[in-house]
């Protein structure tokens, strides 16, 4: 009985702790949204995809995996992007060259070449201005978006 008395709530508890992070009060109701990112054919891994909705913020991120697929995440992983249509941009990039030494590094030296940014698709995609990428978050739909990225 005195074993009852103690694991009792522990049981009542546990399921409320399960339920994991959920979106902030007043937060835009969002749908799950997975995304297939493609270039030349090939699945992109590591491309940052970004939502960005026309009626307003917030916007929803992910990052392609190995087979080129995100799932999206506004306030909490997983949970996708808010109803509505979107401007899509895609980036893939990475810096190189320059020096990576710290302003604190004697080595530093002020007038070495900053670095460059090499692009592994095409730059246009990663501005909602220039990528011309736009997908419509519905009720009710499965919201799976494929994009195709070419030269």
């Amino acid at each position: 009985m005195f074993r009852l008395r103690f694991v009792a709530p522990l049981l009542l508890v546990m399921p409320l702790s399960a339920c994991g992070p959920k979106a902030p009060a007043g937060a835009k109701p969002t749908k799950k949204v997975t995304v297939t990112v493609t270039y030349k054919g090939a699945p992109v891994e590591g491309a940052s995809v970004t939502f960005v909705n026309t009626d307003g913020p917030p916007s929803a991120n992910g990052r392609t995996d190995a087979q080129g697929k995100a799932r999206l995440k506004t306030y909490v992983d997983g949970d996708g992007a808010t109803l509505g249509t979107h401007k899509v941009m895609i980036e893939k990039s990475e810096s190189v060259g320059g020096q990576s030494l710290s302003t604190d590094d004697p080595k530093y030296d002020p007038n070495a070449p900053p670095p460059t940014v090499k692009y592994h698709i095409p730059q246009k995609f990663s501005s909602i201005a220039t990528s011309g990428l736009t997908a419509e978050v519905k009720d009710g739909s499965p919201n799976e978006f494929t994009f195709e990225l070419k030269d």
